[in-house]
């Protein structure tokens, strides 16, 4: 009987002792590397770089709530990990960025050589997030050490699977950065009620300079067309005979066709969106065909208006985020960019959206 529980009892004390070796040996690596965990970017008056990190100091609290501010001030980017060195006690580790934060003043003005220094260093991993602030990064980082959070990252993300941001990581940003037919986009953030940081819809890049922020609600039907898995909520004030009311529907998933007519150059979306009713007015019933029909009309309206106006707005900035001029790229052999961005201001683009109500998810 002995012989029987020997071996697995010999392999069981064997990985105990190798998974405790293993977190012992985490626990030392992490006290002995200042992880730089948001890392934002401004530029100061005389044109230097102003460089400010958020790291959790594991050496006096393991849960990471105690957290120290470094701000350094260099000609370039590649300086920065030493000079804050300079204040730390160990080493600071940059593959463990989970944000990285632009200024808007900063983003504005151009990040090409960031991106081009500091972004593509191979210590810097594609999964993470990339930002704008409404303020200076350096202000936003410090409301987030006001607030003893480091889970700015967790809230960015939960942003784009649960409400109304469109997906998107580093990865995503690079590609669409240096890709022809396409504008970059990013979160953007501001500080607001209790100078805590909230997602504040997005920010659209002309080549590397920040030029158009959108909305929530804006991003909210932008995400709608370029994000299939979005879930966002679009909520839409109706007129009542004696007061305002609510009509709200969360997404499920969409589906856009696009059709591209080379003869006329002229472009339709088709849009497919599967939602659920949230909330309805008390007049309407959704055991009722007829109200549930005309919630299906007010709702594609009300979308297809919103998207005219949003192609607008994008083509009055001259920027494509939707990357519609690779979508004419892909079903138009000669197509220019050059030539096609000349003409893009004027381009005819119309809309048909075809709402699909899944079931009821009203609220009691």
């Amino acid at each position: 009987m002995m012989k029987k529980w020997k071996k697995p009892l010999i392999l069981i004390v064997l990985c105990v002792c190798i998974f405790g070796l293993l977190g012992c040996n985490r626990t030392r690596i992490i006290d002995q590397i200042s992880i730089v965990h948001v890392f934002g970017f401004d530029q100061a008056e005389d044109g230097e770089l102003i460089g400010t990190a958020l790291v959790p100091n594991y050496t006096t609290s393991k849960s990471g709530d105690d957290i120290q501010f470094y701000e350094e001030k260099t000609s370039t980017s590649v300086l920065f990990a030493p000079k804050m060195a300079s204040q730390t006690s160990t080493p600071v580790e940059l593959g463990k960025i989970r944000v990285l934060l632009f200024g808007k003043s900063y983003a504005e003005a151009g990040i090409g050589e960031m991106v081009r220094r500091f972004i593509l260093n191979p210590q810097i991993g594609t999964n993470i997030q990339i930002a704008v602030s409404t303020e200076s990064a350096k202000k936003t980082l410090n409301a987030l050490k006001q607030e003893k959070s480091l889970t700015l990252a967790e809230r960015i993300q939960q942003n784009m699977q649960g409400q109304y941001l469109p997906r998107m990581n580093l990865h995503v940003f690079l590609n669409r950065f240096y890709g022809e037919g396409v504008d970059a986009y990013v979160p953007m953030l501001t500080i607001g009620e209790q100078e805590r940081v909230s997602v504040d819809g997005i920010g659209i890049f002309e080549d590397d300079h920040l030029k158009l922020q959108l909305n929530p609600e804006q991003t909210t039907v932008f995400s709608f067309i370029e994000d299939e898995q979005t879930q966002a909520t679009y909520k839409m004030d109706l007129e009542g005979k004696e007061r305002r009311e609510i009509l709200a529907v969360r997404a499920f998933k969409s589906k856009s066709n696009w059709d591209w007519n080379s003869k006329k150059e002229r472009l339709h979306l088709g849009l497919q969106l599967h939602v659920t009713l949230t909330q309805i007015p008390d007049r309407y019933s959704v055991e009722n065909e007829k109200d549930v029909m005309e919630m299906k009309r007010i709702v594609e309206k009300r979308l297809e208006k919103e998207m005219a106006d949003l192609f607008a707005l994008l083509k009055e900035n001259g920027v494509d985020p939707l990357g519609i001029g690779n979508i004419v790229r892909s079903k138009d052999k000669s197509w220019k960019e050059t030539s096609f961005y000349e003409k893009y201001p004027a381009l005819p683009i119309s809309v048909n959206v075809d709402v699909q109500f899944l079931h009821s998810g009203l609220e009691g």
